[in-house]
């Protein structure tokens, strides 16, 4: 592009422009579009980033959410198993019979609610972390 220009500018020493306006402004174009492909890129990124994090927001609500539905249930189980000692109590002055009988519900009722409570309060807790993590995650 522009042979005698190029010659003329190395001949006086650079006192004519090695570049004509034509090729600067072809030069600048190109940079100028290569920083508003960067632009676009960056605008989606953070979109992307925004709504990544609004989920994760929303999941950590959810599991907040879920953790104190298990300790409701885990409540209203504890209530129920005081309710059913009660009734040992009751039975336990029928017979020794009845008694044992009687006992041996309880037991089973106490672990079976033990147990579910349990495994629902570790799930809760496992999706609260989740959530947390995921949020930490994005924010560092």
């Amino acid at each position: 592009m522009g042979i005698i220009r190029k010659t003329a500018s190395i001949a006086t020493l650079g006192t004519i422009n090695f570049r004509s306006k034509k090729e600067l402004l072809e030069r600048v174009r190109g940079e100028r579009d290569t920083a508003q492909a960067d632009l676009d890129k960056a605008e989606r990124q953070k979109a992307k980033l925004e709504d990544r994090a609004e989920r994760a927001a929303k999941r950590a609500e959810e599991a907040e959410l879920s953790a104190i539905a298990t300790a409701k249930s885990a409540k209203r189980r504890a209530k129920r198993t005081k309710v059913k000692r009660d009734a040992v109590d009751t039975a336990a002055s029928l017979s020794r019979r009845g008694r044992r009988k009687a006992e041996r519900k309880l037991q089973r009722a106490a672990l079976k609610s033990e147990a579910g409570g349990r495994r629902l309060g570790r799930k809760a807790r496992r999706k609260a972390n989740q959530a947390v993590d995921a949020v930490t995650d994005l924010a560092g």
